[in-house]
């Protein structure tokens, strides 16, 4: 997928119109257009740009991949405002919460073992 398709869905993600993306570029309608259908090379300060406005850093645009991203309203507006979430992401968070609930167990139970050695040191 070439860099504009990705501006284009990312832009869409967030409800912004082409015209309100040229509007904070300064530059023409048609000039940003371009920008979505690859019909201009973009240059690392113009990317950055947009990467800010729209809430992502280059990388972002870069590796974005729709394919992760579904919409929970399984509609593409919903009062205006489109809700997407990153599929998978809350089972990673959980995943993270485990590990790290039983790293701190562990961590508990040698600080137990520690405080019982130096009690019979004492």
């Amino acid at each position: 997928m070439k860099v504009g398709d990705n501006i284009k869905k990312l832009r869409e993600l967030r409800n912004y119109t082409q015209q309100y993306m040229a509007d904070q570029l300064e530059i023409s309608l048609s000039g940003y257009g371009k920008i979505e259908r690859n019909e201009t090379d973009v240059s690392l300060g113009r990317l950055q740009q947009i990467a800010d406005i729209l809430g992502v850093d280059i990388h972002g645009i870069l590796r974005f991949d729709d394919k992760h991203i579904f919409n929970l309203n399984n509609n593409e507006v919903a009062n205006g405002q489109v809700n997407n979430y990153y599929s998978g992401r809350e089972e990673l968070l959980e995943r993270i919460i485990e590990q790290l609930r039983k790293e701190n167990e562990n961590l508990l139970s040698i600080i137990e073992l520690m405080r019982t050695h130096f009690r019979k040191d004492a």
